[in-house]
């Protein structure tokens, strides 16, 4: 009996050590998503505001916001995160405008400015 009880314990620790690397390693994915998340938003700012610039039109409100999440194959085919982000600008001040980023992985794929 006591051999038995044994093993049983023996096999709820592993149970429990695998329960706790998995909760340990997803905790780890979302971390390192929402740090991925906020870098590439950063970028995406940057690019919608340097663009602004270019053509004299004022970046309104100094932020993008998300408009899609996929999964897509960069040019040496391997799957990276492919992020479209709107945003909005002026060149008059008497209407706003459109503009929209894309990102895959951390590079700028694509820029359009509503004319």
């Amino acid at each position: 009996m006591r051999c038995t009880k044994a093993i049983v314990q023996v096999q709820t620790c592993r149970v429990n050590s695998l329960l706790d690397l998995a909760a340990f390693f997803g905790f780890a994915a979302l971390a390192w998503y929402w740090m991925d998340a906020l870098r590439c938003k950063e970028i995406a700012r940057a690019a919608g505001l340097r663009a602004c610039q270019q053509v004299e039109a004022q970046f309104l409100d100094d932020t993008v916001a998300l408009a899609s999440l996929r999964l897509r194959r960069d040019a040496r085919g391997h799957i990276a995160l492919y992020r479209a982000y709107r945003f909005e600008f002026t060149r008059n001040r008497d209407y706003r405008l459109r503009g929209e980023i894309a990102l895959l992985g951390r590079q700028v794929v694509q820029l359009v400015l509503e004319p």
